[in-house]
């Protein structure tokens, strides 16, 4: 099975309630899904942010940590409410950013390095 590169399409998450509500729809509709968490200063983040595909058809969801100080710890908690037994550990703390998290149906993973993060995102 080959992965496809550039299709996504970005949707900007706009507060704590709102990564909530996506993550747990995700995770109830049992799709994979993708969240770009990132700020507006960075040099780094800036770039990823203008070269962001937008003409795809998955979802990529960019949270701001202005936004969404706490993102990590908002979809953490929302996986847990819904499946207690799956382990988040890996959503504990930011290593840098930009940095995506990538929920296999409820089933999370990190990727924080820049080249990964490219990579994964066809950039």
């Amino acid at each position: 099975m080959s992965k496809q590169k550039n299709n996504f399409k970005t949707s900007d998450i706009y507060n704590s309630k709102h990564l909530e509500s996506v993550v747990t729809h995700n995770i109830d509709s049992k799709q994979n899904s993708y969240y770009l968490i990132t700020n507006t200063w960075d040099k780094v983040c800036n770039y990823f942010n203008d070269k962001l595909p937008n003409d795809g058809t998955t979802e990529l969801f960019v949270v701001d940590i202005f936004n969404v100080p706490n993102a990590l710890d908002v979809i953490k908690s929302a996986i847990k409410s819904h499946r207690e037994t799956i382990s988040t550990a890996c959503l504990s703390k930011y290593d840098q950013l930009p940095m995506l998290v990538v929920i296999h149906k409820s089933f999370p993973r990190v990727v924080t390095y820049n080249g990964s993060v490219g990579a994964e995102l066809g950039i």
